[in-house]
């Protein structure tokens, strides 16, 4: 009788295996320099990894950390990872202890048919370690992987505090306070990118008491790089014009038909400036596909009453997928909900996430190389 034996192979994660063959390609030639490979087809290898496996390859030596420091080639990566995308929520206990947590899903998680939070509670989120003072819980927005952050309470009082932080690369930036003179009313920021300079901006409008003539809306804009804030000359007419625009222009709205509108709600989706147009009976979504052609307007879909989201005091869309799911935070006084509307099949979903009483706040945020340490 013949003897047999089994023999187990462990099966190794991807990333690992694609870490083995790195490091065999790339060891095999002198530490000091980068293989024999044009420089071009090394970046464009590389630039397809993911963020995290590329801050690995930075410590296989002095030439790939140089590579993969380079803004430009972190510009070319951050082209080319626009599937990789999280979903953050921040999460601030406003009991006792004051206590912010940072967690984050992938997307395709929300979207994926059988791997979906919709389906299983299984599929658990990433918590992210908070670098910083926990009061920093407040996401005004995110561009290119880099979220900007208030404070809680920052309406309540007199020198700005906001602070940009990449979590992929852990990298964060306090920007400097600018202090607002009188009895201040609001503070509202926006967050964004200037294609035109290649900067990033941000944005502050705050309402501040003048006595006889009441409270009045200033603006200030600071691009990093910089150590200070320019004032934006003249009052501004609007008090939420920062939270969606890149800079302060009028822009003409949708055509909306006759339909009475009594309030809209700026955001960003595929990368286009959106309007959320809220009627009695119907939320309308509509996109500028040219920024500052009026007549690139296009509707792109409606929420009807039936879905109840016309009951809820705050709606945002936050991310649309290709097959025109649409994921939307919505919000009463003191309740944050997520919810997927597929406007195609007119189906609403809640997905089964771990239930926080405290406040919350979302946002869609890209995995990337980009710093905001300039």
């Amino acid at each position: 009788m013949k003897e047999t034996t089994t023999t187990t192979t462990k099966r190794r994660h991807p990333t690992t295996k694609l870490m083995g063959t790195l490091r065999s390609l790339f060891n095999s030639f002198h530490p000091s320099r980068l293989p024999d490979l044009p420089l071009e087809l090394v970046a464009e290898i590389l630039c397809r990894l993911p963020v995290k496996l590329l801050l690995q390859l930075r410590c296989l030596s002095k030439s790939f950390n140089t590579l993969i420091s380079d803004p430009n080639f972190a510009k070319k990566h951050l082209r080319l990872s626009i599937t990789r995308r999280n979903l953050i929520l921040t999460y601030f206990d406003d009991t006792y202890d004051m206590k912010s947590t940072l967690i984050f899903y992938r997307l395709h998680s929300i979207f994926h048919p059988l791997r979906s939070i919709f389906n299983s509670v299984t599929v658990k989120p990433t918590q992210l370690h908070y670098p910083f003072d926990p009061l920093y819980n407040n996401i005004v927005g995110s561009c290119n992987g880099i979220l900007c952050l208030d404070k809680k309470d920052s309406n309540i009082v007199k020198q700005s505090n906001v602070i940009l932080w990449n979590p992929s690369i852990r990298k964060s930036k306090i920007l400097p306070s600018f202090k607002i003179q009188g009895e201040c009313g609001f503070v509202k920021y926006g967050f964004g990118y200037d294609h035109v300079n290649d900067v990033y901006k941000v944005v502050a409008v705050f309402s501040y008491y003048c006595g006889n003539e009441g409270f009045k809306t200033q603006g200030m804009v600071h691009t990093l790089g910089t150590n200070s804030w320019r004032m934006i000359h003249g009052e501004l007419p609007l008090p939420r014009v920062c939270e969606s625009l890149k800079f302060y222009r009028r822009l003409l709205q949708p055509n909306y038909g006759g339909e009475y509108v009594h309030k809209v709600n700026l955001g960003v989706l595929r990368d286009c400036l959106c309007i959320l147009a809220c009627s009695p009976r119907v939320y309308s979504v509509w996109l500028m596909k040219e920024y500052g052609n009026e007549e690139s307007w296009i509707k792109l879909f409606r929420i009807p009453e039936k879905k109840g989201l016309i009951y809820y005091s705050y709606v945002k869309p936050l991310w649309i997928s290709n097959n025109g799911q649409v994921l939307i935070d919505y919000a009463s006084w003191r309740r944050t909900n997520l919810a997927v509307y597929d406007f195609k099949n007119g189906t609403f979903k809640k997905p089964l996430m771990q239930d926080f009483n405290g406040s919350m706040t979302y946002e869609v945020c890209s995995e990337s190389l980009i710093s905001p340490c300039f």
